[in-house]
């Protein structure tokens, strides 16, 4: 262990960036205090509370671990100070996991070194062909190596599936010792028991157990946490490995969802490949929460404002999926980030259309969205056992996203026309999105959400719905753009529902490429944060 970390240190750079270089850097995140109704809470709730921050903490060190092969000694050096560096670069280097910019395709802001592809979750030259083919020949073997929770190591030839629940051990017990603390206090009965099931499941890798008592029996508690293997984002090599995360949550208020899913039905049959059926459909819980604290994978680069989970497959055919509305962290990134962002490129005759009200509704139901359809891929009418996360691999993050971003907007259209919204809802959603997209956009090639609204952009402007006024500044036409998602959406549903590879790499090809206007107006974003640093309070104000 010892060799093996000098060997990391001296592929790093010795020193650290210069001051100047390390402020802009930061510049790109607006600090925000997160703030959660604790106070009203009962006493034991409180407790619980902490002991899931602590959790946290080390889910933390998980996902430093899985980011690159250099994180654990670098968790060491940025979390435990050993090397002195300068509060700043430790920030920035806690900010991104790593020395790799997340907002700039994670290019390297100290040293040369390139982020590994997939970090340290593949061999290091294993190609996704490579995989196929070794599956192909070892087909017993499949479902451990494509599992969302094992790396693959490479001995003498042989493909080896590790076990996350092996591999992070010495982690998952710190994890579990911490749930089960919090399962001794808090108030809620369901919520006692899941966390007594996450507790085991997370260290045996069994983790199909707390998720149906996560989704069927805790919607009702006045704290909440998703921790664990979730998203596939940051596996960039293949798209297959979820990382570690968690979101410490109180629940703001309640809100149901059947007036949405009332409306399910009508939109998926506008879109080519949908499955219509109320037992295809998947069961959503829609709750509003505040954030208390995030960790892994939810605290680095661009943070979530809503999640749709979990993402199991036998979970969601069984008892549905929750969709968990972080209402703290969207009214977090409206004022410091979209209405200026807004204000330096749209007309300004359609700048009092940027509401909050309609980046909240169009982020619900885009997680909606996520749960609408089928989870595998359809041939001739009939499914099949093939994941859509398998079958687009790398690239199904990005047409997920994609999906889920222009489906939200075709719902959220309908639910105007049927009267749930007031009729002026129909502009503020068009030029809202708009700006949202233009936001997204900036969070780097690398990214899902940014590459998905590259396309989306790419795609209305080529339709016309968005057009450069006399001045410079982007009009929206509402109209337009409402046609031109609508269309979009057909395509990437088909696409999606088909598990089509070449239609995907085609689609992200093809839109991609932003018209030179567009690039000029990202250029007039500077000084504008990308995103939001979350600022915990001590074991979140607790």
């Amino acid at each position: 262990m010892a060799s093996s970390k000098i060997e990391s240190q001296k592929a790093l750079a010795p020193e650290m960036p210069d001051g100047p270089r390390i402020e802009r850097l930061l510049r790109q995140y607006a600090p925000v205090r997160l703030t959660a109704p604790v106070a009203g809470l009962a006493a034991s709730d409180r407790a619980a509370l902490a002991s899931l921050v602590e959790a946290g903490r080390w889910i933390d060190r998980i996902f430093w671990k899985q980011h690159s092969p250099d994180g654990a000694w670098l968790a060491d050096a940025v979390l435990d100070n050993e090397r002195g560096w300068s509060p700043d670069f430790r920030r920035l280097l806690r900010l991104n996991f790593g020395p790799w910019n997340g907002f700039d395709d994670n290019r390297p802001f100290w040293g040369e070194a390139p982020r590994p592809s997939g970090g340290s979750l593949y061999p290091p030259r294993l190609t996704r062909a490579q995989l196929e083919s070794y599956v192909d020949h070892h087909p017993a073997e499949r479902p451990a190596l494509l599992s969302h929770t094992t790396l693959i190591e490479e001995h003498a030839g042989d493909l080896h599936a590790a076990p996350y629940s092996r591999v992070y051990r010495e982690e998952l017990s710190q994890i579990q010792r911490c749930l089960l603390a919090a399962s001794e206090t808090a108030t809620h009965d369901g919520f006692r028991r899941f966390l007594r099931a996450r507790a085991e499941g997370l260290c045996t890798g069994a983790l199909l157990d707390s998720e149906l008592l996560w989704v069927s029996q805790v919607q009702g508690s006045a704290i909440d946490v998703a921790i664990g293997p979730y998203e596939v984002y940051d596996d960039d090599r293949l798209g297959l490995k979820a990382a570690y995360e968690s979101t410490v949550l109180v629940r703001h208020s309640t809100r149901t969802s059947d007036q949405l899913e009332a409306i399910a039905p009508e939109v998926e049959r506008l879109l080519p490949g949908a499955m219509t059926s109320a037992k295809a459909r998947q069961r959503v819980v829609v709750g509003v929460y505040d954030v208390v604290h995030a960790a892994g994978l939810t605290n680095m680069g661009s943070k979530a404002v809503a999640a749709t989970l979990p993402n199991d497959e036998e979970v969601r055919a069984r008892v549905g999926a929750r969709l968990l509305l972080f209402r703290n962290v969207i009214a977090a990134k409206f004022q410091p980030i979209i209405k200026p962002l807004a204000s330096r490129v749209l007309r300004r005759d359609q700048l009092d259309h940027v509401r909050e009200d309609a980046f909240l509704e169009h982020t619900l139901l885009h997680e909606i969205a996520h749960a609408l359809g089928t989870c595998f891929v359809w041939r001739d009418g009939v499914p099949t056992s093939t994941t859509i996360n398998e079958a687009l691999g790398e690239r199904y993050s990005t047409i997920d996203e994609c999906r889920a971003d222009l489906i939200g907007m075709v719902y959220l259209d309908l639910l105007t026309q049927r009267g749930v919204f007031a009729p002026d809802m129909r502009v503020a959603a068009a030029v809202t999105f708009v700006a949202n997209l233009m936001r997204s956009l900036r969070f780097g090639v690398g990214d899902a959400y940014s590459n998905a609204s590259a396309i989306t952009l790419s795609h209305l402007l080529k339709r016309g719905a968005l057009k450069l006024d006399s001045d410079g500044r982007l009009a929206v036409d509402p109209d337009a753009t409402h046609r031109g998602v609508r269309e979009l959406a057909a395509r990437v549903q088909a696409i999606a529902t088909g598990g089509d590879y070449p239609g995907a790499g085609e689609l992200i090809g093809e839109l991609t490429d932003l018209a030179p206007a567009t690039a000029r107006l990202l250029n007039q974003f500077d000084g504008i944060p990308i995103d939001v640093e979350f600022i915990f309070d001590e074991l979140g104000g607790l």
